[in-house]
């Protein structure tokens, strides 16, 4: 059976013909027979989920689907369900699918036996490990520094310890969620997932969706540093092992060195550099840290030669644990005699100390390859500093990261059968600029009629003392002509000019997948947010669209900042950079507008700087949605970036 015979017998139950999406079926089958890159922008309405899984399971091929959010994975696990189901009719075939994420989500059951949480978060789990829960805590209600302490970690989870964990015929993330990948002809997996390459690409396709955030997330995964936290979490579990005093000063460092930098509206800041914190990161942070793990490295290994040499046998799993670490001399390993498998109790104690000895003596590693990162500067890493609320420290956690500027090569699509890049705003440029990637272009046709719909652009912008005015005079009409209204912001600080609206959702208040059912059902009547709400929510139905402004990005967010700053180093234009992303996810947010072909309404753009750029004017006339306007920018209008 070919691809396209499947298509025509979902007609024939009813389903929708739209030809973009019969198009799109065809670039994707013919990826799947002779390989390469193909990047496909499918406007809204192309129905592109079931363009891309049709061919997948009629070839029955293998596939890693990758997409930015939860909120796209349950849609898509929604999306395979219900094809699975209507080929296992037509043929009988099952369709053999997993969700997966990255092993930091899953508990770790010898690591939850250990550590000190609070009680209330011990009894959640404790209650959920009753069920036939899969492990996923991003499920809990658990706070991030419990995870933090509960969860698979490659330096708690080593190769090593894995096999003499107790747990490992139990654990959710190596017994469980790995079984069910190597069982799963789809795996869908997030892209951040995707960047640290957990799981086996031999003879797959890759499709990337919502390819036009890629770059973001694969700039997330590879993102890693050092907090206050991290050092306090350290510093105590040490103190517990050496039973002494450990001076680690990390809040001095942080604090002194960092808590000028905030204010009220931004809690994230750009470094040019780390060049003039290196001396304090060695003296107050490194130094002290190897000391306190040099001295627990002597006492461990004192316990355990003192073992051995007393000891006629132990089992197998105990010297298996031993030469597996790299921590012993070889001499001590060759007079080792195994002759059972079990491990007594006291080889289980001893395994335990030197799993802390390795777990801390990997952080000290991390921490070293931190302060070589911040010396070595190199071209295309940036940094910034963080803060949030931590109810456990009852004050600022700070973070210190580096990161990739522009994650080109993270993913190596030769690695693929094939990949396919789609999403109803791909831009080859932009694509090929943030991650290297390169492919034939393909741009299906709109398929949705916005000729019934409105675009009222309102005369005045963020830079006009009347903006905030016009803003919420325009949210109290769209509230008087629709039920349901999206509200699209760019800046976290007009949230609150709407948290004492009432029959209002503001994304953060609640998980935002909740409270998109709650517009849907009516529990709520605006939903109002930031950035997942321009390009991740699908709302059936006639509605009103309220932009504040186009969204360019803040150029102090430290991703952005440092984009600009590369950018203008190498001779590039920064501001084309700007209208490109700001085009990319206007485009986006328009899309929120019709979701199936009986939707219309209307949107209220707050921001008369559109006329300034041709192709945001362009895109509009190309959709044939009615533009109305109180007045226009008066300034020059620039040509479209292309």
């Amino acid at each position: 059976m070919k691809p396209l015979h499947f298509y025509e017998y979902l007609l024939k139950k009813g389903f929708e013909e739209r030809k973009s999406q019969r198009e799109m079926i065809k670039i994707v089958e013919e990826t799947l027979r002779e390989g390469g890159v193909k990047l496909i922008e499918a406007p809204t309405g192309t129905g592109k989920t079931f363009a891309y899984l049709i061919p997948i399971i009629v070839n029955r091929q293998k596939a890693i689907i990758s997409t930015g959010t939860k909120i796209l994975q349950d849609q898509l696990k929604r999306d395979i369900e219900f094809l699975a189901g209507h080929w296992k009719l037509l043929t009988g075939q099952k369709v053999n699918y997993a969700v997966i994420k990255g092993k930091g989500n899953y508990l770790c059951i010898d690591r939850f036996k250990k550590e000190e949480i609070p009680e209330a978060d011990r009894l959640e789990v404790e209650t959920l490990m009753e069920t036939e829960w899969d492990g996923d805590l991003t499920l809990t209600g658990l706070s991030p520094e419990t995870i933090m302490k509960i969860n698979v970690e490659d330096d708690y989870c080593t190769y090593a310890y894995r096999m003499a964990c107790p747990f490992y015929g139990e654990c959710y993330y190596w017994a469980k969620v790995k079984r069910r990948e190597e069982n799963a002809d789809i795996l869908v997996v997030n892209h951040s997932l995707l960047a640290l390459k957990e799981f086996d690409t031999k003879d797959r396709i890759l499709v990337i969706d919502e390819a036009h955030e890629l770059d973001r997330y694969l700039t997330l995964a590879t993102t890693f540093g050092i907090s206050l936290y991290w050092f306090k979490d350290i510093k105590k579990s040490l103190e517990k092992l050496l039973e002494e005093s450990v001076n680690i000063p990390a809040e001095e460092f942080f604090i002194n060195n960092f808590e000028k930098l905030f204010n009220e509206e931004s809690n994230e800041v750009a470094l040019e550099s780390l060049r003039e914190y290196i001396p304090q990161m060695k003296t107050l942070l490194y130094i002290p840290l190897k000391e306190a793990v040099e001295k627990l490295r002597k006492k461990v290994k004192e316990e355990v030669e003192k073992f051995v040499k007393e000891t006629l046998m132990v089992s197998h799993t105990f010297k298996d644990f031993l030469e597996n670490t790299l921590l012993f001399e070889r001499d001590l390993l060759d007079i080792v005699n195994a002759g059972y498998e079990e491990p007594t109790e006291r080889e289980k104690e001893l395994i335990n100390k030197v799993k802390k000895l390795d777990y801390y003596r990997r952080k000290l590693n991390k921490l070293k390859t931190f302060i070589r990162t911040a010396e070595e500067e190199e071209e295309g890493v940036g940094f910034k500093v963080s803060r949030s609320w931590s109810k456990r420290l009852n004050g600022y956690n700070y973070r210190l990261e580096a990161f990739l500027i522009f994650p080109r090569k993270v993913i190596d699509t030769e690695e693929y059968k094939g990949v396919i890049l789609t999403s109803a705003t791909v831009d080859p440029e932009d694509i090929f600029l943030t991650t290297g990637i390169t492919g034939e272009f393909y741009s299906l046709p709109h398929n949705y009629d916005y000729t019934t719909s409105t675009i009222f652009i309102e005369d005045t912008n963020p830079k006009r003392e009347d903006w905030k005015e016009k803003l919420t005079t325009n949210y109290y009409i769209l509230r008087s002509e629709y039920d349901k209204v999206l509200v699209l912001l760019t800046n976290k600080e007009h949230l609150k000019l709407f948290e004492e609206e009432e029959e209002v959702g503001i994304q953060g208040k609640e998980s935002l997948t909740r409270l998109i059912e709650f517009l849907r059902n009516g529990k709520i009547k605006v939903l109002v947010g930031l950035d997942s709400l321009w390009t991740g929510v699908d709302v059936k139905g006639e509605k009103g669209i309220l932009m504040s402004k186009l969204p360019f990005e803040n150029p102090k967010d430290p991703l952005t900042y440092h984009r600009l700053k590369f950018l203008e180093k190498i001779g590039e234009d920064p501001f084309t950079y700007q209208r490109r992303k700001a085009y990319i996810k206007f485009k986006q947010g328009v899309g929120r507008l019709i979701r199936q072909h009986s939707d219309k309404g209307k949107i209220v753009l707050c921001d008369n700087r559109i006329w300034r750029y041709g192709e945001f004017v362009d895109y509009l006339r190309s959709l044939g949605i009615n533009i109305v306007s109180k007045g226009k920018f008066r300034r020059k209008r620039r040509t479209p970036f292309w």
